[in-house]
């Protein structure tokens, strides 16, 4: 897998296209798996331990713990201890006024996730104040106040930038260390969501992960669908993968009737946005 990796990149050099060269790295690289076969990459006696736990109970024994490491499904493996192992991530996460979700979000990992990165920047609604407690109660997670407000529009400088802060708050990520990102407006299924750190193989592999997105309106619950009438969303920018010379990179997007159509430095639209890209 690691020269079919390579040797796609060599072919990939010579070819002008992006759409082209996308297409034959989802063709030739990509892997699809189904959330029934996960349980095929655990060890048996693991799999077992794990399943004779749910998330609701973990997360309702995490929450009784002050100051101490918390509990989870990598209670039962002991390579979940080592720092360089997929089996132990740390959370990638960046809030700005997300009070809402925020707690119930960062509950949602614990049983999964043994540490992270709360980065955070311009909280007016109390997301600051959550995220210091929630670090204070877990100090396995690490609070970073990025000192830049973030200009999506006409930043003034660099550090005004979104994929700046995107940077600053993963350089406090060890080097060769796996990352997973984690956004606070999902709920996570702990228990999926750890068995899929048994996926990666080498340093090299990245696990993209699919979505559904639930819409809450005057008291009740919508599916909402994709433009292909999906319900499940396609893997995007939710990664897991080894913090190995990774970088973000600004992508200029011009809204054009709310579409999203990337732009240059030179494009003439007020519609213009400074948003972040991963390089690796």
């Amino acid at each position: 897998m690691l020269f079919q990796s390579y040797f796609v990149k060599i072919i990939c050099l010579f070819i002008p296209f992006r759409k082209i060269r996308h297409k034959i790295k989802k063709t030739f690289l990509l892997k699809n798996i189904q959330r029934d076969k996960i349980d095929s990459y655990l060890p048996k006696k693991t799999l077992v331990q794990i399943n004779k736990y749910n998330n609701e109970d973990l997360i309702k024994l995490n929450k009784a713990i002050i100051r101490e490491g918390h509990k989870g499904y990598f209670n039962y493996d002991e390579k979940s201890k080592d720092p360089k192992s997929p089996l132990n991530p740390w959370a990638f996460i960046r809030v700005k006024n997300e009070a809402i979700t925020l707690k119930a979000s960062l509950e949602s990992i614990l049983p999964a996730i043994q540490r992270g990165v709360i980065g955070y920047n311009d909280c007016t609604d109390g997301s600051e104040e959550i995220i210091l407690e929630f670090c204070k109660q877990y100090p396995s997670f690490i609070p970073i106040k990025y000192p830049y407000e973030i200009q999506i529009q006409n930043p003034k400088s660099e550090e005004n930038k979104l994929y700046s802060y995107y940077n600053y708050v993963a350089s406090f990520i060890p080097k060769d260390e796996w990352l997973i990102k984690i956004d606070v407006d999902h709920i996570y299924d702990a228990k999926k969501l750890y068995k899929s750190f048994y996926i990666p193989k080498n340093k090299y592999d990245v696990v993209s992960y699919s979505r559904v997105d639930i819409h809450y309106f005057n008291d009740n619950f919508f599916l909402c669908k994709d433009n292909n009438d999906n319900i499940l969303k396609e893997p995007g920018d939710c990664l897991l993968i080894n913090n190995y010379n990774l970088k973000w990179k600004e992508v200029l997007i011009d809204r054009i009737n709310n579409n999203w159509k990337k732009a240059t430095k030179q494009s003439f639209s007020s519609n213009i946005h400074s948003l972040e890209q991963l390089k690796y």
